[in-house]
C-alpha cells in the first residue's frame, strides 16, 4: 500500500461554467505542481475531454475516466468509469436526453472539446447546463451499467445535491461513496455525513486552475487507479474512501 492523493471532481472547459484555462495541459501541469497522484476530469453531462487529458498526462499522473450528470430531478451525480470508452458510452446515452444548445450571441458559453496540446477541435452543441432525463435512481443505474461508480456530488452543497433538490437522502438511489465538499477539513459537520455509511470523498469541484487540490482525498492503495480505487470504497463504510 502507499498513500495516493487525490481529487476526483474536475472540469474541464468543456463544461460551460468552467473557465476557458481549463484545458488537458493546463489542468495536468497544476495537478502535478499541486503534488496529487491521481485526479478525475468529471464535465456536466459529457466525457468529451477525458482521453484528452489522459493523453496530455501520459505517466505523470492517473486521470481517471469521469462525468457529472445532471438528473431529471437536477441533482448532481459523479459517474467515475473504469476507462474512457466507458464513460463516452455513458455519456452519449445522456446527451441523447439534452436539448439542442440555443445560439450564443457573442460566443458566451462556449463548451470546448480539446485535443492533448489544449486545441480547440470542435464544441459540443447539446446544452450541457440542462438537467438530462434520467431520474435519480435510473442516472446511478446508468453509471453502473457501463461499470461505474456512482457518487453523490457535494450532498452539503444548497444547490444541486441530492439533499438541496429532494430533502433527504435516498438510501435506496444506490451511491457508491459521497462527495463533501463545505464540511471538509470540520469533524462535527463530516460526523454527520458519515453517519450515511458510505465511504466519503473530498474533492475541489474545480472550475479554475487556481482550485485544484483545494480539497482532496488521501487513499491507501497499491496504486492509483480505477480498480484500486473501486476496492477501496468496497471495504470503506463510513468514513474517507481508503484512508484519511
Amino acid at each position: 500500500m502507499r498513500r495516493i492523493l487525490a481529487d476526483l471532481h474536475i472540469h474541464t472547459a468543456l463544461s460551460p461554467c468552467a473557465s476557458e484555462e481549463m484545458t488537458p495541459p493546463a489542468i495536468v501541469r497544476a495537478a502535478v505542481a499541486e503534488g496529487l497522484d491521481m485526479i478525475a476530469i468529471c464535465d456536466h453531462n459529457s466525457a468529451g475531454n477525458v482521453r484528452a487529458t489522459q493523453e496530455a498526462a501520459g505517466d505523470a499522473l492517473t486521470v481517471l475516466a469521469g462525468m457529472e450528470v445532471t438528473t431529471a430531478e437536477e441533482v448532481h451525480v459523479l459517474g467515475l468509469f473504469p476507462d474512457a470508452d466507458s464513460a463516452a458510452a455513458a455519456a452519449q446515452e445522456v446527451l441523447a436526453t439534452l436539448p439542442d444548445r440555443p445560439a450564443r450571441p457573442g460566443g458566451d458559453e462556449r463548451q470546448w472539446l480539446m485535443d492533448a496540446e489544449g486545441r480547440v477541435i470542435g464544441e459540443e452543441e447539446k446544452m450541457l447546463s440542462a438537467a438530462s432525463k434520467f431520474p435519480l435512481e435510473q442516472a446511478v443505474g446508468l453509471i453502473k451499467r457501463h461499470g461505474g461508480m456512482a457518487v453523490a456530488s457535494h450532498v452539503d452543497r444548497p444547490s444541486f445535491s441530492v439533499i438541496s433538490q429532494l430533502g433527504l437522502f435516498p438510501a435506496e438511489a444506490g451511491f457508491d461513496a459521497i462527495e463533501v465538499f463545505c464540511a471538509a477539513g470540520k469533524p462535527e459537520a463530516e460526523a454527520k455525513w458519515a453517519s450515511l455509511g458510505l465511504p466519503i470523498f473530498h474533492s475541489s469541484d474545480s472550475h479554475y486552475l487556481a482550485e485544484i487540490a483545494s480539497r482532496t482525498t488521501s487513499l491507501d492503495l497499491r496504486g492509483a487507479s480505477f480498480t484500486e480505487l473501486r476496492a477501496a470504497i468496497r471495504r470503506t463504510t463510513g468514513g474517507p474512501a481508503g484512508g484519511a
